[in-house]
């Protein structure tokens, strides 16, 4: 697909979804070649929410300094929806971590990445 976008000359839109700054940057600088990117940080397991801030502006600074990319990107903050993940853990308190809490969180967050992405259209 990406050989195909590179010799239409086509350079499509992205929104991708961003847990943390760390996790996103390997991604970013690779697809930052093929798309225009809006990184959607959303992630509300996370506490306090002081915390949450400190993850978004982590997310923009490495952003602001990906001097790389062809194209920018764009940022997109979620809201801090902590009440949420405690709703979507309610009874898996003591499952351990990588185990199904992990995977309904991960549901959780792409979940509200596609809602987003189907707002933007």
């Amino acid at each position: 697909m990406l050989d195909t976008l590179r010799k239409e000359g086509k350079i499509p839109t992205l929104l991708l979804h961003s847990c943390c700054a760390p996790c996103s940057s390997y991604v970013l600088e690779y697809l930052s070649e093929y798309f225009k990117i809006t990184v959607f940080y959303y992630n509300p397991n996370i506490y306090p929410e002081s915390e949450y801030t400190k993850r978004i502006l982590e997310q923009q600074k490495l952003i602001s300094e990906m001097h790389f990319q062809k194209f920018g990107f764009f940022f997109w903050p979620g809201s801090y929806d902590k009440e949420q993940f405690y709703e979507m853990a309610k009874g898996l308190e003591e499952v351990k971590e990588g185990g199904e809490r992990c995977m309904k969180c991960y549901e959780m967050r792409l979940k509200k990445t596609a809602q987003k992405a189907a707002e933007r259209i």
